[in-house]
């Protein structure tokens, strides 16, 4: 389960540095009652904070996000149209303590989210 009950992961492929991950909005959050009751629309903070909770996973280590160097937001994620999606995450080290990450959340051929970010492991 995630940050405040967000997400829950479903299904999870991890090799190598690589992750596959399909996951579950949970469209009760709390973080809907104000982003937006009638049309829950999905933070692009709160989507960027799934992505580092699933590299933690990858790399098996607690991360704190140092740099992100580039997020694109291209479709609106929603827990009621879209409450199933895929997230495709890519990590290399840069030493032992940050390693480069690289994401897309995605969904059949609509692409949410893509995201290029250093992390570091917290002490």
């Amino acid at each position: 389960m995630g940050i405040n009950n967000y997400f829950n992961i479903l299904k999870s492929e991890i090799s190598e540095g690589n992750g596959s991950f399909t996951l579950e909005l949970n469209p009760d959050c709390e973080v809907y009652k104000g982003h937006f009751p009638e049309k829950p629309i999905s933070p692009g903070v709160c989507n960027i904070n799934m992505i580092k909770s699933c590299t933690e996973k990858v790399v098996e280590k607690n991360l704190f996000q140092n740099n992100l160097k580039q997020c694109r937001l291209t479709a609106l994620v929603t827990p009621l149209e879209h409450p199933i999606l895929e997230l495709s995450i890519s990590t290399k080290p840069i030493d032992e303590d940050n390693f480069k990450v690289e994401a897309k959340l995605y969904k059949d051929d609509i692409t949410f989210m893509e995201l290029k970010a250093e992390m570091q492991c917290l002490k």
